[in-house]
């Protein structure tokens, strides 16, 4: 039987810490989370975006209170409690609903999915179904790729090359579908920040554990270091342009712990000893739980 390491850091740290502070008083929506969590990262960041009021509560992954456990007894975070016994689980799930529940663009800011009132002409529903299918790429090929790489070792029946060959091209794949009309803005839908940035920005943040623990790293390439053609060079200026503004958004910053107890987390990853749920379904080959 595999030894569970429960040594993992039970808390938040840097702004994320002054965030969970900041949240910490009772309220009728609760976010139960963990820091080191990805999919966790993704409904805080939507939370922040929507200045949505609400409660954070950290998890202790090894020791579940009862009263969480009967909220979701899979035990999984990110769980929203809308009330004591209307509980939401599931990243994508929880973000489409905060932000359906919280449309008032005044107080909230602008919808993070496309919406008819968009366009006249039924632009925004094409738009917002666009979004989807993108978000599900994200969710189905680079985020599943992204644990396939950091867990990679040597007894593997894939080779490192071949895992980081494959990330990349799930990668310049969104990439290209990206709005590349020039002088536009960094995010997916171009000027207008999307549903289709925050679900794959925990990951952008934590491509930097590849690069520590995997040799030669994420493997993107540098200005004018793509395969030599001119279509790759603007595949990856884009991405590039998209990278530095996701991980400067105040959002994805002010979620983030500080970076050297990711790096402690993911060792797990790296080793590939971890237990968690997603990295046993990683190791077998099956979807993300």
């Amino acid at each position: 039987m595999a030894t569970v390491d429960t040594s993992l850091e039970g808390q938040t740290s840097g702004a994320a810490a002054r965030l969970a502070a900041a949240h910490s008083a009772e309220h009728t929506l609760k976010l139960y989370g963990g820091w080191f969590c990805p999919f966790v990262q993704r409904a805080w960041i939507l939370l922040v975006e929507k200045r949505i009021p609400h409660q954070y509560i950290e998890i202790n992954p090894y020791h579940k209170a009862p009263e969480f456990l009967a909220l979701n007894p899979r035990g999984l975070v990110p769980t929203l409690a809308i009330a004591a016994s209307k509980p939401l689980y599931e990243s994508t799930i929880i973000c489409e609903y905060l932000d359906e529940a919280f449309p008032d663009e005044s107080e909230h800011g602008k919808r993070l999915l496309p919406t008819a009132a968009d366009d006249e002409q039924g632009g925004g529903v094409y738009e917002r179904a666009r979004c989807r299918l993108w978000i599900d790429h994200i969710c189905s090929r680079i985020v599943p790729c992204f644990y396939k790489f950091i867990q990679h070792t040597p007894d593997k029946g894939y080779t490192l090359e071949e895992v980081r060959k494959e990330f990349l091209g799930h990668l310049k794949v969104f990439v290209a579908e990206m709005d590349s009309t020039p002088g536009k803005g960094p995010w997916f839908l171009g000027e207008r920040f999307s549903l289709v940035d925050v679900m794959l920005a925990p990951w952008a943040k934590r491509l930097f554990l590849i690069d520590h623990y995997k040799e030669g790293g994420v493997g993107i390439p540098g200005v004018g270091k793509g395969q030599g053609t001119e279509e790759d060079e603007q595949v990856w200026e884009r991405w590039r342009r998209w990278f530095a503004a996701i991980v400067e958004r105040p959002s994805v910053k002010e979620t983030w712990s500080k970076d050297e107890q990711y790096v402690a987390a993911y060792k797990r990853y790296a080793d590939d000893t971890t237990q968690s749920q997603v990295a046993k379904a990683t190791r077998a080959g099956k979807s993300l739980p």
